[in-house]
């Protein structure tokens, strides 16, 4: 079984990923940390500094060439920084073609080793998985979402502001949204989870009724 979840960001569509890979004993793979470790390992190499627009593109291809899925921590790497960073540089196909790649091959992996897995990201079920057996478009109103990452950000860094992840979170979707090579789109065949008066174990609710149902 192949489960693609796509959505915004701070939807809920990570922590749906996770708990329907604990509950139907599936892998996962959070695709945004691959945007996110490339990030990283950019902004470490060339000391980037916040007010700093211009990428190079030759750094970003000699960190790809040796690009892989191991450490993939999230507690590092889903400081806004690199969230930040990973949207923009998710714009670019030579990034977007390589990540595809890697992503696909994670999928033809599990499907031998485990007989599926489920990734979630921003274009997983147009393009990284559009035969996937369920497909689920994860969403809330900017202002929760903007709520949720300040609840998560703040325990680690009380100066962070409200406004601000509000203004990172518009510019994310933009991004996200607005790129030439594939796009954040809601999918035909997706089924839409408005997560804004539900708790996690509700959504996976949902998610668990509508697999079950048509399975």
């Amino acid at each position: 079984m192949k489960i693609a979840i796509d959505g915004t960001a701070a939807s809920g569509k990570g922590t749906l990923s996770n708990l329907l890979s604990n509950e139907l004993k599936l892998p996962r793979l959070d695709t945004g940390l691959l945007y996110r470790k490339l990030a990283f390992i950019y902004i470490k190499s060339v000391k980037l500094i916040s007010t700093q627009n211009t990428i190079d593109n030759s750094v970003l291809k000699t960190i790809l060439n040796d690009f892989d899925l191991n450490n993939l921590d999230p507690e590092t790497l889903k400081q806004d920084l690199y969230g930040n960073f990973a949207s923009r540089i998710g714009k670019l196909d030579f990034v977007r073609n390589k990540l595809k790649i890697i992503q696909i091959e994670f999928v033809e992996s599990m499907t031998k080793k485990r007989g599926g897995c489920i990734l979630d990201g921003r274009d997983i079920g147009t393009k990284i998985l559009p035969n996937a057996d369920f497909k689920f478009y994860v969403d809330a109103p900017l202002v929760i979402r903007a709520k949720r990452r300040f609840k998560q950000l703040y325990s680690n860094d009380k100066s962070i502001k409200f406004e601000n992840i509000v203004v990172d979170l518009e510019k994310r979707d933009f991004n996200d949204k607005s790129r030439e090579n594939s796009p954040l789109t809601l999918s035909k065949d997706s089924i839409l989870l408005n997560t804004e008066f539900l708790k996690p174990s509700q959504v996976l609710k949902k998610a668990l009724y509508y697999i079950k149902k048509n399975k």
